[in-house]
């Protein structure tokens, strides 16, 4: 990689949210709303021309704050998409998270639109980096739910073109915490804007998924991946219609690989999960060229299903316990690649 430096930068959104920017000058920039859950909604990569747009980006902030699992990078905690009915038990009580009346199901957490305090930022050799955290017990909703006090710190890092996310939360509370985590990042498949996004090829390394009820609740079933739901060695974005929760993940380097690749233009991204996600939900929304895919630490309903004998990945941290894991999020640029070798 050629001389490169690195810079913060913090402006004001004409909706009134402050924006956090990492740079890599002229190569690589990444924006981050930390009062919107920390949801870091855009990431571009310049080939030196032209700009490459990975997470596919909100049209504004307002329409982030609207609409908080639509776009960008969303945080999913202390659980990853849904809870049947929104209860479940730990440790012989029944606990029950908020839901729409109408709704068979509490969806994607508790934390999507809260605020993140600010404690970090800086620019070195290391790259440019933004630490975020929220406590728990800031939020007596959150606590009134889901009453096991944590502190979720994230760390976004972008070096040599390539975004970091570092998750920490930690029990501070006195008594055992389940929990599980999930992203939930949207891609572009048109990478450069002048791609065919149809022929996008789509490769998501799982040699199972879990069969679905009416709900979109797993029945504990799981199954051979097969026709379009065999991603392992890539399918056209054309083809598929997905909202489904993959398992058995295929590590290589203690890693799985998730990858776009637009076969017309050689540009392509990877997001790279590390060994805590056992799941990755990979998810199509309509009309759109873009794709989910979502490294999970558990499947959906995970807590209820381990009610019922099945393992599920539940983890349970101690007091005082500490959870982490990392993904990254790289382009394929052909020159960009070349000249990094």
């Amino acid at each position: 990689m050629a001389q490169t430096s690195y810079s913060v930068g913090k402006a004001w959104d004409s909706h009134g949210f402050d924006v956090y920017s990492i740079e890599q000058n002229g190569i690589a920039i990444a924006e981050i709303v930390p009062a919107l859950g920390n949801n870091c909604y855009a990431f571009r990569v310049s080939d030196g021309n032209n700009w490459l747009k990975l997470i596919d980006e909100p049209p504004d902030l307002e329409t982030l704050e609207q609409r908080p699992t639509a776009f960008g990078n969303p945080i999913l905690f202390p659980f990853p998409n849904r809870i049947r009915n929104g209860k479940w038990e730990f440790e012989g009580k029944t606990y029950k998270f908020d839901k729409e009346p109408e709704s068979p199901t509490t969806i994607h957490g508790l934390l999507l639109n809260r605020p993140y305090e600010v404690d970090k930022h800086e620019a070195n050799k290391n790259g440019a980096i933004l630490v975020c955290s929220l406590n728990s017990q800031d939020f007596p909703d959150v606590s009134r739910q889901y009453p096991f006090p944590f502190k979720i710190e994230i760390t976004y890092t972008l070096k040599d073109a390539v975004l970091t996310m570092e998750v920490s939360i930690k029990n501070t509370g006195d008594g055992n915490m389940p929990m599980g985590f999930g992203i939930h990042p949207y891609f572009s498949t048109n990478l450069t804007g002048t791609a065919d996004a149809s022929k996008a090829v789509i490769t998501v390394p799982a040699n199972k998924y879990w069969e679905l009820d009416d709900v979109l609740v797993p029945t504990g079933i799981q199954k051979d991946v097969a026709g379009t739901l065999d991603l392992r060695n890539g399918q056209p974005f054309a083809k598929l219609k997905l909202d489904h929760v993959f398992t058995d993940v295929l590590l290589v380097d203690n890693v799985s690989r998730c990858v776009i690749e637009n076969q017309d233009t050689g540009y392509g991204m990877v997001m790279e999960s590390d060994a805590q996600f056992r799941e990755l939900v990979v998810y199509t929304p309509p009309g759109r060229d873009a794709i989910c895919f979502e490294p999970y630490t558990c499947p959906t309903d995970a807590i209820n299903l381990e009610a019922k004998g099945i393992p599920a990945g539940v983890i349970v941290l101690s007091p005082d316990e500490t959870f982490s894991a990392t993904v990254r999020i790289l382009p394929i640029i052909p020159n960009l690649n070349d000249d990094a070798k």
